[in-house]
């Protein structure tokens, strides 16, 4: 008996160059939807199988592709249109994947509040101070703002930072005919606001030795983890994600790869003897070697483990201590313990050491000023300027 091969159900909507195709990729799977934007391909599963459903789904993309290159012609280009077109530019794509999420995120909240049809080029310093005081207060009809939380004014401006790049990346895009899809960008010149006391709270090397002290009574991995982050400086994305085959025993060195830095960068840096010897007694625990992770998972031996669950485990050895809530700082403090005890060193050469792309990042907010390096400052000046 042979079996009767279905079908796979499509749809084509529109006219060449304005056209959606509707299709199943298996037979009775989820519909997807293929429409061509800029000469390239942009694929996407509708995440259901009703038909009468993505038919009327199909007729509004199709919609929206005629407004956008009317608004394209008439030379007026909507803020809908510009956080579309970046989100599918080669320059969002380059971004890590974590990180494309949350500005998408970030930018939909945004250009939600401003109006998807407002044209770009009526923006305004007075929306972005509405925008502002919306933020600041919570309102609840922002996307994904919890009603009457009060955030900081590095939340506001990191949540307008992602408007100014897509708004500065379509002054640099060009369209078919050759024209800038932006003339300029109508908020240049515009202030975000700035924290006027940041909290940038460094870990005490006593409070790092208390921790250490009782990591075990967590997790074996929470005591290597203390150890390695306060030996090397480096951010949690990048030691949480360690794995075997970047850690150099013979030459005593720890490669950082590009793909697990926030910055992309990628480095082969001298380890500590502290950090080696704790590197080395938890290979021979686990018995592993390869590319295979230095912190695993619990529960999955060949994924890293999650920086939340590493959150999870500092936060109990921060209550077995019995430290003052106040005093509870979490894994960037290590990194800023870093910097801060290295400011005797010159400035290039502890970027390069920790990761740093530019100095102004070091010193504005990782080297803080302590109370010793002051006094020195002040009791001891380097040099004395005489008379010839």
């Amino acid at each position: 008996m042979t079996r009767k091969s279905r079908r796979c159900w499509s749809k084509s909507i529109g006219e060449p160059g304005r056209r959606v195709r509707l299709y199943e990729a298996r037979p009775g799977g989820p519909i997807m939807r293929s429409v061509f934007v800029n000469g390239k391909e942009d694929r996407k599963s509708l995440k259901h199988r009703d038909k009468e459903k993505a038919i009327g789904e199909g007729y509004e993309l199709v919609r929206a592709l005629l407004a956008n290159e009317k608004a394209l012609d008439e030379q007026s280009v909507t803020l809908g249109m510009v956080a579309e077109l970046y989100k599918q530019s080669p320059a969002f794509a380059t971004k890590k994947p974590r990180t494309r999420k949350a500005d998408a995120r970030t930018l939909e909240r945004v250009v939600t509040f401003f109006g998807r049809s407002r044209n770009v080029e009526t923006l305004s310093e007075s929306d972005v101070q509405r925008f502002v005081l919306a933020r600041r207060q919570g309102v609840g009809s922002l996307l994904r703002v919890q009603p009457g939380k009060v955030v900081r004014d590095q939340a506001i401006a990191s949540d307008l930072v992602i408007l100014m790049t897509a708004l500065n990346w379509a002054t640099r895009e060009r369209t078919k005919d050759g024209r800038r899809l932006l003339k300029e960008n109508p908020l240049h010149g515009v202030r975000l606001p700035r924290e006027k006391n940041p909290k940038r709270p460094v870990m005490l090397h006593d409070v790092y030795l208390r921790l250490l002290a009782m990591a075990d009574q967590i997790h074996p991995l929470l005591k290597l983890a203390l150890i390695v982050a306060e030996g090397t400086g480096r951010r949690i994305s990048a030691w949480c994600n360690l794995r075997w085959d970047d850690v150099d025993f013979q030459n005593d060195t720890i490669r950082w790869r590009a793909e697990t830095d926030k910055t992309g960068f990628e480095q082969v840096v001298p380890m500590t003897e502290p950090v080696k010897e704790a590197l080395a007694a938890t290979r021979r625990a686990q018995g592993a070697i390869g590319n295979t992770p230095v912190f695993t998972a619990p529960k999955d031996p060949q994924k890293a483990c999650s920086r939340h669950l590493f959150d999870t485990w500092l936060r109990k050895a921060y209550e077995i201590t019995e430290l003052p809530p106040e005093r509870w700082v979490m894994w960037h403090s290590i990194r800023r313990k870093w910097a801060t005890e290295r400011k005797g060193y010159p400035v290039r050469d502890v970027m390069e050491a920790g990761g740093w792309k530019n100095e102004e990042t070091l010193l504005r907010s990782y080297q803080q000023p302590d109370a010793e390096t002051v006094k020195r400052v002040v009791l001891h000046p380097t040099q004395r300027i005489v008379s010839c």
